[in-house]
C-alpha cells in the first residue's frame, strides 16, 4: 500500500525531473491540510518518454498548409539580422540623418542650410525703402508746384513789361474757368427794328417780335432775348481787359465764340474774336466779332397773290456783336436780365450789343412760295429793289 509520504516523495521527484527538462519554473504547490482518509491519490505527469508514440495526426504549418511540421521546419529560414550603422557626421540641430537619405547626403556635403527669414535687419531695410519713396514723391510734388508758380510769375511779368496780351489759364469747366472762358448767357432786349432794305416790311422781322419800350412795362419781358454762346481760347496767351490800347479795328484776341447746340437759335462755330481798346476811352475795351449768316423770315401776313405760305431769304445778313469788358449792363428790364435762373448759364456781367443787318440791293429779299414745306415758285410781285445804302436791322442790347 502506498502511503501519503511515499506519494509526496514521488511527486517531488517528478517535479524535480520536470524542472530539468523544461525551461519554465512551476510555482511551489501548497499542501492542503485535510485528513488522510479524505485525500485523493496524487496524479503525477512527467515528461514524455523518448519512445512514446506521437499523435495520430500531424499539425499543419502556419506557413505552408501542404507541408508537414518537419518539412516546414526544414524549409523555413530566419530573416537577416537588423543592423544599423551610425552616420559618420551628426546632423544639424541635434538631428541624426538616416543612412541613404538624400537629405542626409546634402547635409554631409553642406549643400543644405537652415536659413532664417526676416529679422530686424530686413524690417529696417524695408522701412528705409518706403521712407525714401515717400521723400521722393513729396519732393517732386513741391518742386513741380514751385516751378509752376515761378513760370507763371515770369510769364506774367514778361507780358506786363512788353505791353502784349495777358496770360490766362483754361483750367476748370463752366463758370470755374478764368474769365472770359466758358459758356455764357447774354441777356438782352430787342431795342431796334429797321426795314429799309426791303420794299415790303413784312419780309423782315426780328425775334421776339416785340420792341422794348420804356413807357410800357409789359415789354420788359416781351422784348427779352437771350443768346447762349461759348467763348474758348485758341492760345495760352489771350487778350484780357487792360491788355493794351488798340486802334478802332482792334487786334486778334486769340479767342473764339460759338453758339450752343440749339436748333431754334442762330448756329455758328469758332468765330474769331478781336480785342478793341481805343486810347482815351477807358470804358471801351471789348471783344468784337462779325460774320455773314443768312437770315430766313416767314412773312406774316403772306406776301403771295393767293395767300399761300412763303419764305424770304436775306443771304447777305451780317451778325455782329460787342462784348464789353468794363461797361456795366443797365437793361431797363431789371432783375429778369441781371439774375441767373436755376440751371442756366452764367450771365455775362457787362454790357452786350448784338445786331443782325442786311443791306438793300438786287434780289433782296429772295422770296418763294412754300408747299408742304418745300420751296415753290419765286415771288416777285410787290418786291422792288432798294438802294444798297438802305439797311434792315435787328438790334439787341442790355444797356
Amino acid at each position: 500500500m502506498v502511503t501519503d509520504r511515499s506519494l509526496d516523495r514521488s511527486a517531488t521527484a517528478a517535479r524535480g525531473t520536470t524542472d530539468h527538462s523544461s525551461s519554465l519554473r512551476l510555482p511551489a504547490q501548497k499542501r492542503i491540510s485535510i485528513p488522510n482518509a479524505h485525500r485523493l491519490n496524487a496524479i503525477t505527469e512527467g515528461p514524455r518518454p523518448a519512445n512514446a508514440p506521437g499523435p495520430a495526426f500531424q499539425p499543419r504549418s502556419i506557413l505552408h498548409n501542404s507541408l508537414s511540421s518537419s518539412q516546414a521546419a526544414s524549409t523555413r529560414t530566419a530573416p537577416p539580422p537588423y543592423t544599423w550603422e551610425a552616420e559618420p557626421h551628426a546632423g544639424e540641430n541635434g538631428l541624426a540623418p538616416v543612412e541613404g537619405d538624400k537629405l542626409a547626403e546634402l547635409r554631409r556635403k553642406e549643400g543644405f542650410k537652415d536659413v532664417k527669414r526676416g529679422g530686424w535687419g530686413r524690417f529696417v531695410l524695408i522701412a528705409l525703402g518706403v521712407l525714401v519713396v515717400i521723400a521722393l514723391a513729396v519732393g517732386l510734388g513741391v518742386g513741380l508746384t514751385v516751378g509752376k508758380k515761378k513760370t507763371q510769375q515770369a510769364t506774367s511779368s514778361t507780358v506786363g513789361n512788353s505791353g502784349s496780351q495777358s496770360t490766362g489759364a483754361s483750367s476748370g469747366t463752366g463758370s470755374q474757368k478764368q474769365f472770359p472762358l466758358g459758356e455764357w448767357s447774354f441777356v438782352t432786349a430787342l431795342q431796334t427794328v429797321g426795314t429799309n432794305c426791303t420794299s415790303n416790311a413784312a419780309t423782315w422781322s426780328c425775334y421776339p417780335y416785340h420792341v422794348f419800350d420804356a413807357s410800357n412795362a409789359a415789354t420788359n419781358s416781351s422784348s427779352l432775348t437771350t443768346f447762349n454762346w461759348v467763348i474758348s481760347n485758341t492760345s495760352d496767351v489771350y487778350a484780357l481787359n487792360g491788355t493794351q490800347t488798340t486802334s478802332e479795328v482792334g487786334i486778334p484776341a486769340n479767342l473764339s465764340i460759338s453758339s450752343t447746340n440749339n436748333p431754334f437759335a442762330l448756329s455758328f462755330t469758332d468765330v474769331s474774336l478781336s480785342y478793341v481798346a481805343p486810347a482815351g476811352n477807358e470804358s471801351s475795351p471789348r471783344y468784337t466779332f462779325s460774320f455773314s449768316l443768312p437770315k430766313t423770315v416767314v412773312p406774316s401776313p403772306s406776301i403771295s397773290s393767293d395767300n399761300t405760305a412763303s419764305q424770304c431769304f436775306f443771304n447777305n445778313t451780317v451778325l455782329s456783336g460787342a462784348l464789353y469788358l468794363h461797361v456795366n449792363r443797365s437793361f431797363f428790364g431789371g432783375d429778369q436780365a441781371t439774375s441767373n435762373a436755376p440751371g442756366s448759364n452764367t450771365n455775362w456781367p457787362y454790357a452786350v450789343d448784338v445786331s443782325q443787318t442786311s443791306m438793300g440791293g438786287q434780289g433782296v429779299p429772295d422770296c418763294y412760295e412754300t408747299v408742304n414745306g418745300q420751296t415753290g415758285k419765286p415771288i416777285v410781285s410787290g418786291l422792288d429793289s432798294r438802294p444798297t445804302s438802305e439797311e434792315c436791322i435787328c438790334q439787341y442790347r442790355n444797356y
